[in-house]
């Protein structure tokens, strides 16, 4: 473990509500291990920096979403939190299904992410530590010290895809980004009867 400062410590709402996130890692898939925590760190620090670069741009709100996607895009592997969040059903869909399905979800995970960002305008957010999670990546985690809320902690899981870093989860204040996905996609699909193309279709506008 990199440790860079004394990590705060978690309240005991957030690692209940973490429990799922934990018990979710053990069963998803293991990455290439040639990823540092340096690498890893360094990575995060200009994800931090670009997430800044975009909420105080003064863009209108379309605007920033747009830019939001790009960095989306850019710097998470959004194929594999796609599927990941889909789980089993989408091992039934056909290669063109699940690839719309990959490119709705994008814009979905975008717009919905891009506007919690917005949270983060006059904060800081510091990077404290970092674990060497082998064959699952690193994890990065940082403290954000808000302008108009409690502060909060904010972890990044980063893996290695194709010798590059890229986000693969996002977890706030110990909720995992793909586990309460996992949960958001379930319940769409099951809104619309399992049929996979409806579920597209919401995720487009939603």
């Amino acid at each position: 473990m990199r440790s860079i400062t004394k990590t705060p410590t978690l309240p005991r709402r957030a690692v209940l509500a973490g429990a799922g996130g934990l018990m979710l890692s053990a069963a998803l898939p293991t990455f290439a291990i040639a990823l540092t925590e340096d690498t890893a760190v360094n990575f995060i620090n200009k994800v931090v920096a670009d997430v800044h670069e975009i909420i105080n741009s003064g863009k209108p709100e379309a605007r920033m979403l747009v830019d939001f996607e790009a960095f989306f895009s850019k710097n998470s592997e959004v194929s594999l939190i796609a599927k990941t969040a889909l789980g089993a059903p989408g091992r039934m869909a056909s290669s063109s299904q699940l690839a719309a399905y990959i490119r709705a979800f994008q814009g979905y995970i975008s717009r919905k992410y891009g506007r919690q960002f917005r949270d983060f305008a006059g904060a800081k957010i510091s990077v404290i530590s970092s674990r060497d999670a082998g064959s699952k990546g690193v994890i990065v985690k940082s403290f954000v010290d808000a302008a108009n809320r409690s502060d909060y902690d904010l972890d990044w899981w980063v893996i290695e895809v194709n010798g590059r870093p890229k986000m693969f989860d996002l977890i706030i204040e110990g909720i995992s980004l793909i586990s309460t996905e996992r949960i958001e996609i379930g319940a769409l699909l099951e809104s619309v009867g399992g049929d996979i193309d409806k579920m597209t279709a919401k995720l487009l506008v939603t």
